[in-house]
């Protein structure tokens, strides 16, 4: 028990639903149908995953966690962090079992890029959150794999419009902003960030950028994808116009908000037609 409580807590429970939306999204933009599989991926991809995205996170980012009054510290002895390792290789498996299980060759390299680049972008010796503007660009990259996950089930990967290669460039951003309200911390733990590298309002500037360019060229036909870009685009420039990192924190939460709502929108059609 104690260490399922510790396991749930790594794995930051709000993020569980982020990484099976956009396998959702592109299961839906492929038009394919549930199956057991996908159904399995769903699952895998929820909390399972993020204890490899989060709680390997969670164990190299102890330096600058103890210094965020955001976050909750976990004092990890070392069995904990010999459970969380082990978990994670388990999930690990588990996760391409069920990608060797389709057949499909562009689902198992993207589940195989999927686990690499989240792993490495916490743990040593790459840590790619330390190599900005590698940091932003692999969580950009993430989106787009678990959204060619999803979408290989019904379309070739090399099929994916270029407006979802604007959408994962709205993510980079989304990740850059994010770092603004971790800034200090950051910088007192001698984390080089995004933000810590550039400084806050080039982090916010390039975020606004990264949404005002999928407003203008991506060419969606949604009004409300093009409402939440917009709505984002402001959010970003209000940021590089104040800085601050506490108002940061709150508009983080507006925007992920948007993007449950905006995911929702664009599932559910497909579901109840």
């Amino acid at each position: 028990m104690r260490s399922l409580i510790l396991l749930l807590k790594v794995s930051r429970p709000l993020g569980w639903v982020v990484a099976p939306l956009v396998f959702v999204i592109g299961l839906c933009y492929s038009n394919s149908s549930l199956t057991l599989l996908s159904i399995v991926q769903i699952i895998l991809l929820s909390f399972p995953f993020s204890i490899i995205l989060y709680g390997i996170n969670d164990l190299y980012d102890y330096d600058s966690d103890k210094l965020n009054p955001r976050k909750k510290l976990l004092n990890f002895n070392e069995e904990e962090r010999v459970i969380i390792k082990k978990v994670s290789i388990i999930v690990s498996v588990l996760l391409l079992l069920s990608s060797f299980a389709t057949l499909n060759l562009s689902n198992i390299l993207s589940m195989l890029l999927l686990i690499a680049v989240s792993y490495y972008y916490s743990a040593p010796p790459i840590r790619l959150k330390e190599r900005p503007p590698l940091d932003s660009i692999s969580n950009g990259i993430l989106f787009f794999l678990a959204f060619s996950i999803g979408y290989s089930f019904g379309s070739e990967v090399w099929d994916i419009p270029l407006k979802i290669y604007f959408v994962a460039i709205c993510v980079m951003g989304i990740h850059s902003f994010g770092a603004v309200m971790d800034y200090s911390v950051d910088k007192a733990a001698g984390h080089r960030t995004i933000t810590v590298v550039f400084g806050k309002r080039a982090a916010s500037m390039f975020s606004c950028l990264a949404f005002l360019s999928a407003l203008l060229f991506a060419n969606i036909g949604r009004p409300y994808i093009n409402y939440y870009f917009a709505f984002c685009s402001l959010i970003f420039l209000i940021s590089a116009i104040l800085p601050s990192e506490k108002l940061a924190a709150f508009l983080f939460k507006l925007i992920f908000v948007g993007f449950i709502i905006t995911a929702l929108l664009f599932i559910v059609p497909y579901v109840y037609p």
